[in-house]
């Protein structure tokens, strides 16, 4: 039997854990004072100035050729380039995002490249305080609590977050959606939950992951939901840019961005993998590195085990009694969904932010062992890619190659570790009675 940890020891740990994420954050906000220089959102400014001056369906121009668009820059003389260079962007790279994130943006395109990156960064931080508050109000029945500051300065302490604010990234309104879809389904309004996640998947794909412990669980009301918000998202998005934009996307934009990215910025479990190949081979990670097909083929293959492996311990668990637990799950979806997409960037992983809350707090409610409380601490520093920089700092070779599987590996142990614990004190009645439960009038109501 595994030792227990003493609650001195677990505040002890998560004092150490805090003051390192607090240095790496530190650190990294030293490197990057000045002006950021938000290049991925005047990508999405360069698709909703197109979709402004109706022109939707070229959105897409010069990334539907059939080459993989993903850090692609726009051609000189492409429709893309031009209207880019007409708000005084001078390069710009390829717009790779369902058209939903251009048509919101399109209020932006009122506003100089300088004043909407400005505006940007302000709704990113805004969005950020909105998930702490939602956060509070999930796990304390209230928005505004001195524990909301706390828990936005502790989502701002991933390193993730500071690196999305300086590209102009959607992660923090992916994270802020996560988040409110998450809370709204815990406290028993299921539909709005449902529409939540519904908008952030047509804004990025990877949200569609959620769906699947619905299906497990047998949430057929939300699923119906999520189904009729998301057809009449899309028909919108067919009113306002026209069905052939949508189709390019689906046919021309999607199939070779599945192939994924090699770059020592995507930390995907496939690209972990990929990269530990070129490194034991000898070959320099690179873009343009040519990767056996029977590698990338494994690699996907490996990831896709992962995801059926915990997809499988969820329905073991069956249909869990406390809506609390329920929430935990979406929160290692939100991290599930970061390693088994082909593509996630360092800058994506702010969303870890919510499995390490659900984790700490059930740490120092319910306890854990002293191994648990290991592996939480060595998976918490290394979200934010702590065992990263040691290792790009004091290694070569091989062993450099495969930091990007650190995060991916750890994440996953973690993830797998969590839901088999679940369904060992799932029916436990002490258990039962320690979850906070849904006040009745929401459960009603749900």
């Amino acid at each position: 039997m595994q030792r227990a940890a003493s609650q001195s020891l677990i505040r002890i740990a998560a004092s150490i854990t805090l003051l390192l994420l607090l240095l790496l954050a530190g650190s990294e906000f030293l490197k990057g004072l000045g002006t950021p220089d938000q290049v991925d959102f005047k990508v999405y400014l360069t698709a909703a100035q197109l979709v402004r001056e109706h022109k939707g369906v070229a959105i897409y121009s010069d990334a539907d050729t059939g080459r993989n668009p993903q850090m692609r820059f726009a051609t000189t003389g492409s429709t893309f380039q031009q209207t880019a260079a007409s708000i005084g962007i001078p390069q710009v790279r390829l717009y790779v995002y369902p058209p939903t994130l251009a048509d919101l943006l399109v209020p932006f395109t009122f506003l100089s490249v300088q004043y909407a990156s400005d505006a940007w960064l302000t709704l990113s931080l805004l969005a950020v305080l909105g998930a702490a508050m939602l956060v509070s109000w999930m796990l304390y029945d209230k928005f505004f609590l001195i524990g909301s500051i706390g828990f936005f300065f502790g989502i701002l302490l991933f390193r993730g977050n500071g690196w999305s604010f300086g590209e102009g990234q959607v992660s923090s309104v992916l994270i802020f959606l996560w988040t409110a879809g998450i809370a709204c389904y815990v406290k028993g309004f299921k539909r709005t939950s449902a529409t939540i996640f519904a908008l952030a998947t047509a804004i990025k794909l990877t949200p569609l992951l959620a769906l699947l412990p619905f299906l497990i669980w047998r949430e057929g009301r939300w699923v119906r939901w999520f189904a009729l918000s998301l057809t009449v998202i899309c028909f919108i998005l067919c009113l306002v840019n026209g069905p052939r934009s949508l189709l390019d996307y689906t046919l021309h934009v999607m199939p070779p961005m599945s192939a994924g990215c090699i770059s020592a910025s995507n930390v995907s479990l496939s690209s972990g993998l990929q990269q530990l190949y070129l490194g034991v081979t000898g070959k320099a990670v690179a873009e343009d590195a040519v990767i056996p097909r029977a590698i990338l083929v494994g690699s996907k293959l490996i990831a896709g085990v992962v995801m059926l492996t915990a997809l499988f311990c969820i329905y073991r668990l069956g249909r869990l009694r406390s809506p609390l637990e329920r929430g935990k799950i979406l929160a290692l979806i939100a991290l599930l969904s970061l390693y088994c997409s082909p593509v996630a960037w360092r800058s994506a992983y702010g969303i870890v932010f919510l499995s390490a809350f659900f984790l700490w707090n059930e740490a120092f409610e319910r306890g854990v062992s002293r191994v648990e409380l290991l592996l939480l601490v060595i998976c918490t520093l290394e979200f934010s890619f702590f065992f990263d920089t040691i290792f790009l700092r004091f290694t070569h070779g091989v062993v450099l190659s495969a930091t990007a599987l650190l995060a991916p590996t750890f994440g996953c142990l973690l993830i797998l570790y969590t839901l088999h614990k679940m369904s060992s004190y799932e029916h436990d009645p002490l258990a039962v009675q320690t979850a906070p439960s849904i006040p009745p009038r929401l459960h009603e109501s749900a």
